[in-house]
């Protein structure tokens, strides 16, 4: 491949080769047809779960989520501990661009989810997930928010490219509803209050600006790789898709005439975005058309969406599309077997580049009528050189940040942040945590993703996808009898939950229809929020009142099939049949009980049953494969493996049935390469090594052969017993070296200048247990009193006092006024760092804004000693804080003292900072300059005399055990 390439990736959110197909026929997508003809489109294979944020990140990555780190829509915040969007800082791995940015190489990269806050990129341009959000009831007035766009002079010009909802004019509505040109200007008023409408138009504007960005970054700065982002298919689908012709019976049919147009009016508008990119990009530039999944338009649409988190997207069919065109691509061909992590290394191939033995993708070398080798390194993670990213110290994982949220509750440093934002934090990490698990079933590793499951399902016991879940690990880990207890356990859980909605519902007597107009009285003067909580609350209860009875069948029998209860279980798929009608499930289950009883012709009947649902599913088609091989029918059997491969390469078990397919069909070679690709998906797999074993004895009179696959196969069968015995856990733990280098503070110390003592307010700050304490008493010492209400009593950690307020505690919460803080003029105020941000500038007085001034004594301590320190208060306190998977905890404060810095930096806030070794050990210096800083030199001995070096304790790397008498030195 050439390194003077140039690539442009288009990404459409949900876009499907079943609603494409008939627009292309018809000749409404001509942009995207003449793509194809010059180029090889294909399905592309998406991962689970069908989650956005995971999956773009992983096509950036080339990596499954449990390597890169995004694993959901939201995560706490760091500093704040709220909820927030989903952030680029949790991914942990090199995206495409990072590792092209230090390979000299200019890329624009533009709305990609997640892509805020935007990367420091010092070749090329970003341009955040956030930059098209909008915000007010106009352009006029619209922000642009922190983060959106880098480098920072293309911040006005893309600001003024935004396009806002509002200027979505009555032709272009049409042209997406075009049975409103029957109304009335009065009715289109009127309608124009619609929420639906109001999305549609959200979702037209966000993608036109994203359109603007991108088309006018291409024609004003350098780039070898584009790379834009368009997510409006997916929520036309979310929103939409359910009026998409032809109409199903349940959907109101004045309704689906004013909205059966968008589906196709979207796509036709994104063809004409389409045909821009094209024309800007030339025919020298590669172009990579793709989505990460699709979106089921037909009788697979399903009627209803699962009541739970991340529910819609049961609304994704498996495969999204790929369409690739350029020099050297072949034309007018087809591709099979791409996956959405193939398309990092396939980019990297195209640069000329090598692909990392870490990434889980490939390179699709069908692309290229002459592929050149395929070139590998260890890990792109290793190879030096500015690349682009976010320092180290500013990426972070939610659960470091929740562990380190905890931890300084548990000290007493922050007030607990109260049922409802612990409620959602709890319920945020947990998702998270599931998302993961879920991740690694997808991935093969079972073990791992049953240690998640079994502490989620434990702390949940009525959240049943985490049963449901775990008898997927357990009969992949082979623990049979842990698959029926769990079983049970859900189909019990699952009825009594039923069945005491049911009671609830009945006790609400909503059959009474005096009842039901006083509750619809009660429901009309609700806020809209409460509005929205009744809503949901009350769908909740008749979910839970109205049980999925053939999920908790299907449970039944798959556990008895697990069990080899072989004629129980198909008893049980025969009365689903009856009860709920065709569900490829049941027949592919089916399939799996006949294959095992060795009834080729039923197996096969079962699959071509599940096939006939949805031609596009490859384990019907493997399923059909191990049947004709049954039957001694080798070429059927090697054309159905191929097929499943071909919609779905990440299958350890196809490759390896299609390579005993080879093998008895006479081509040892062919069965060979299969074996070996089954076994790079699935290391653990016995079978493959004894097959290969085979072949080096019989076919290559291999004896080295022989005796390392027969090593490898019993390393494998040890290391499964362990997994299944103990389910030993080989996660990664999150590095704590190498964080990067704290914000420097800048001193804008004339900012004072001719505001008196008593207006100042004296902040010493710094993380719990870095000497806080000890600076309070020395400025105490010098003559500032301290703001205190000596609520917290001294303790063995401090004896000589804590220093603090109960008021500081609660600066997170919002709610509360903070109007105290004029009481800490000419005082001392300690703020741990976590809560710095959350001071505000100014308070009412006498109902007039009224400024505050404060000033910063900063205390830095080793964070490892930091810990230390507060592990060892916790233990004494009784409190130590669990964490449910492995956290960096030091990752977590680094990133909260940052916050605090850049707000202190921010707010130009005079402020003097303190190494807390410098302190104890070389005072004198120290305490000088501290004086200097506060006006009061003379008070400089003062402040000396309550300083004991001596008891310097918890320091880096030592195992002192602290006093059971510790003196003045504290928090």
């Amino acid at each position: 491949m050439s390194e003077k390439s140039k690539v442009m990736l288009v990404g459409w959110d949900a876009a499907d080769w079943r609603v494409i197909n008939p627009l292309i026929e018809q000749g409404k997508m001509p942009n995207l047809e003449a793509l194809i003809n010059r180029g090889t489109m294909g399905n592309l294979a998406t991962l689970y779960p069908v989650l956005s944020p995971m999956l773009w990140t992983s096509i950036a990555t080339g990596k499954r989520p449990y390597k890169h780190g995004v694993h959901g829509f939201s995560e706490p915040d760091p500093t704040s501990g709220a909820i927030r969007p989903v952030t680029n800082l949790s991914r942990k791995t090199k995206a495409i661009w990072n590792i092209l940015n230090q390979e000299e190489k200019n890329s624009i990269v533009v709305g990609w989810w997640p892509s805020h806050p935007v990367e420091p990129l010092t070749r090329g341009v970003m341009v955040s997930n956030h930059y098209q959000r909008a915000s007010g009831k106009s352009y006029q007035g619209w922000p642009m928010e922190e983060g959106c766009v880098h480098p920072e002079r293309l911040t006005k010009i893309l600001k003024d490219l935004r396009f806002h909802p509002t200027e979505v004019d009555q032709e272009a509505l049409f042209t997406f509803l075009p049975k409103l040109q029957e109304m009335s200007q009065e009715q289109l008023d009127e309608f124009r209050e619609n929420p639906r409408l109001k999305s549609l138009l959200t979702t037209i504007a966000d993608c036109t600006s994203i359109h603007s960005a991108a088309t006018a970054l291409m024609q004003n700065e350098p780039w070898d790789f584009m790379a834009v982002y368009y997510d409006a298919i997916d929520h036309f689908g979310h929103g939409f898709m359910q009026f998409h012709p032809p109409r199903r019976d349940w959907v109101d049919e004045k309704e689906f005439e004013i909205w059966k147009d968008v589906m196709e009016s979207g796509y036709r508008y994104h063809d004409m975005m389409l045909g821009t990119l094209m024309q800007l990009a030339g025919e020298d530039t590669t172009i990579i058309l793709m989505s990460d999944h699709g979106f089921h338009p037909d009788h697979l649409r399903p009627r209803a969406i699962p009541n739970e988190p991340a529910g819609p997207a049961h609304e994704h069919r498996q495969f999204g599309i790929i369409v690739a065109a350029g020099p050297g691509i072949k034309q007018d061909e087809l591709i099979h077997g791409a996956s959405v992590i193939d398309i990092t290394p396939t980019i990297l191939h195209q640069f000329g580049l090598p692909i990392g033995e870490d990434m889980d993708g490939k390179v699709l070398l069908d692309l290229w009528e002459q592929p050149s080798e395929t070139e590998y390194i260890e890990s792109w993670e290793n190879v030096e050189g500015e690349d682009g990213q976010h320092s180290p110290d500013r990426q972070i994982a939610p659960t470091d940040s929740k562990a380190a949220l905890d931890q300084l509750v548990a000290l007493g440093y922050i007030e607990d942040p109260g049922e409802d934002q612990q409620e959602a934090i709890d319920r945020t990490v947990r998702e998270l945590d599931y998302n993961l698990a879920c991740a690694y079933i997808d991935g093969g590793i079972y073990s791992e993703a049953a240690l998640i499951l079994e502490r989620l399902y434990e702390k949940w016991p009525l959240e049943h996808r985490f049963g449901n879940r775990l008898t997927t690990c357990y009969r992949a880990l082979r623990r049979i009898e842990d698959l029926r207890r769990v079983t049970d356990c859900v189909i019990t859980r699952r009825i009594e939950e039923a069945g005491a909605a049911a009671e609830e519902l009945k006790s609400l007597n909503l059959d009474d229809a005096k009842v039901r107009e006083a509750e619809k009285e009660r429901f009309e003067a609700m806020s809209d929020d409460e509005k929205q909580k009744f809503q949901n609350e009350r769908r909740d209860l008749i979910g839970k009142a109205n049980p999925n009875l053939f999920a908790m069948h299907y449970i039944s029998a798959f556990a008895d099939f697990c069990e080899d209860k072989f004629d129980e279980a198909l008893e049980k798929l025969e009365q689903l049949d009856e009860d709920f009608g065709a569900r490829i499930n049941n027949f592919s289950l089916r399939g799996d009980i006949y294959i095992k009883q060795r009834n080729w012709q039923e197996a096969k009947d079962s699959y071509q049953k599940a096939l006939e649902i949805d031609v596009e599913v490859p384990g019907p088609y493997l399923g059909m494969a191990r049947a004709f091989l049954g039957q001694g029918d080798y070429k059927l059997a090697i054309d159905h493996a191929k097929t499943s491969i071909g919609l779905l390469y990440h299958q350890p078990l196809a490759h390896y049935w299609l390579g005993v397919a080879l093998l008895r069909g006479g081509d040892w070679q062919a069965a060979e390469k299969a074996f070996l690709t089954s076994n790079r998906h699935a290391p653990l797999m016995p079978r493959n090594y004894r097959m290969l074993k085979l072949i080096a004895k019989n076919f290559k009179n291999d004896t080295a052969a022989v005796v390392h696959y027969d090593l490898m196969a019993e390393q494998a069968r040890k290391r499964l017993k362990r997994e299944k015995d103990k389910q030993l856990s080989d996660i990664d733990q999150a590095a704590t070296e190498c964080l990067g280098d704290l914000v420097k503070l800048n001193d804008h110390k004339n900012n004072l200048d001719g505001i008196p003592e008593t207006e100042i307010i004296t902040i010493v700050s710094g993380l719990p247990r870095s000497g806080t304490s000890l600076v309070m008493q020395m400025l105490e010492a010098a003559g500032i009193p301290a703001y205190t209400d000596e609520e917290r009593k001294p303790d063995e950690s401090n004896p000589q006092g804590y220093f603090e307020s109960q008021n500081v505690m609660g600066l997170m919460n919002d709610r509360i006024a903070k109007s105290w803080l004029s009481q800490a003029k000419g005082k001392t105020l300690k703020v741990v760092a976590p809560l710095l941000p959350s001071l505000v500038r100014g308070i009412k007085k006498d109902g007039q804004p009224h400024r505050l001034h404060y000033r910063i004594v900063f205390i830095n301590r080793d964070i490892s000693e930091v810990i230390d320190s507060q592990s060892k208060m916790l233990n004494r306190l009784d409190k130590s804080v669990e964490a449910n998977q492995p956290v960096n905890i030091e990752s977590a404060f680094r990133t909260q003292l940052n916050a605090a810095r850049n707000w202190i930096n921010g707010n130009q806030i005079p402020s003097f900072e303190i190494e807390h070794r410098d302190l104890l050990t070389d005072s004198e210096f120290t305490v000088r300059k501290l004086a200097g800083f506060l006006g009061c030199e003379n008070c400089a001995d003062a402040m000396s005399a309550v300083i004991r070096p001596e008891l310097y304790r918890s320091k880096k790397g030592t195992t002192t055990i602290e006093s059971e008498d510790p003196a003045s030195v504290s928090c």
